[in-house]
């Protein structure tokens, strides 16, 4: 008998709130699933964001990451004026070719100009607002020192979306550079930039200077080298679990 009330008192429950079991369920697959860090990618010159997308994709990125990120691309406001490098048009011949400022304006004074470099800011705080929230932002040549502009100008309260107060997490900075443009270059200037930074390059790079002198900027940088040249690196030819414990740390997952 007793038995059989229980029975009943289950299909009485069943009745009055039928997905109760299955709202179970669901809330312990929801535990269950790991939360990804949202990473914003910007391209390099004559690159977009489809290009950088092929890029990671050939170089095992995805497949590595895909776990533990969700890469997000977007491409520049500037339409490269052709002919482009010819490799990039080698491998990317019907992809968008794109740059983040128009040109650089050498001065009189001897510093340089980055024409356009505004709108590259708009794009990206663009990107922030409409496409975020971002835990870290991944940039490859020019991308990562537009990547490097965004940490810096985040450290004195700008790009900073409504509603999203926080800075970002981190910063994968590949084949970087300090950019020069002298109306911003008080941003580097006696600064320690104090987002966690990683920094990867190649050691047959013709520029990986500049990669070793962006490092100085800021605060315990992480440095991966790899042994080709100015490229988004394949994964299997640097410490990738470094990479993969940088951002977990970062980011608390």
């Amino acid at each position: 008998m007793q038995r059989n009330a229980t029975r009943r008192l289950g299909h009485l429950r069943s009745m009055v709130d039928p997905g109760a079991s299955g709202l179970a369920q669901g809330l312990r697959g929801l535990s269950l699933q790991k939360k990804k860090a949202r990473v914003l990618c910007l391209h390099g010159y004559e690159n977009s964001g489809p290009i950088l997308k092929k890029q990671l994709q050939m170089g095992g990125w995805i497949k590595e990451f895909g776990d533990l990120c969700d890469f997000v691309f977007v491409s520049a406001p500037f339409t490269s004026v052709p002919p482009v490098t010819p490799i990039v048009q080698e491998f990317f011949p019907d992809d968008p070719k794109r740059q983040w400022f128009e040109r650089i304006e050498h001065l009189e004074s001897g510093g340089v100009r980055y024409v356009g470099l505004d709108k590259g800011f708009a794009e990206v705080s663009r990107a922030l607002r409409e496409d975020g929230p971002f835990d870290g932002v991944l940039g490859f040549s020019q991308g990562a020192g537009m990547s490097l502009y965004t940490i810096a100008k985040q450290q004195r309260g700008e790009l900073l979306p409504a509603g999203i107060p926080s800075k970002l997490k981190f910063a994968v900075i590949i084949a970087g550079f300090r950019p020069r443009d002298l109306e911003n270059r008080a941003l580097f200037e006696g600064v320690e930039l104090d987002t966690p930074t990683c920094h990867i390059w190649g050691e047959h790079d013709v520029l990986k200077y500049k990669s070793e002198e962006c490092t100085r900027s800021c605060r315990d940088p992480l440095v991966l080298r790899h042994g080709s040249g100015h490229k988004v690196p394949k994964v299997d030819t640097f410490e990738a679990n470094r990479l993969r414990a940088f951002i977990r740390e970062a980011c608390l997952l």
